[in-house]
């Protein structure tokens, strides 16, 4: 498991996408991340260039 945090804007706009999802498990792509290592553990960031894809009609989606 890995700890992502999500801020401002971005965080805002994945609760949204989150909201209107009817799935109760889904596949997320998330792109223009920071990877950092935080009291051992890897830890994701956003950016301000993150972008997140709930899309199933992605083909990576759909082969997961």
């Amino acid at each position: 498991m890995v700890r992502l945090t999500i801020w401002d804007n971005e965080a805002a706009n994945f609760r949204e996408l989150n909201r209107i999802s009817t799935r109760k498990n889904q596949i997320v792509i998330i792109t223009s991340i920071i990877p950092r290592l935080h009291e051992g553990k890897l830890s994701l960031t956003t950016t301000s260039g993150s972008h997140f894809y709930f899309d199933t009609d992605i083909d990576i989606i759909q082969r997961f």
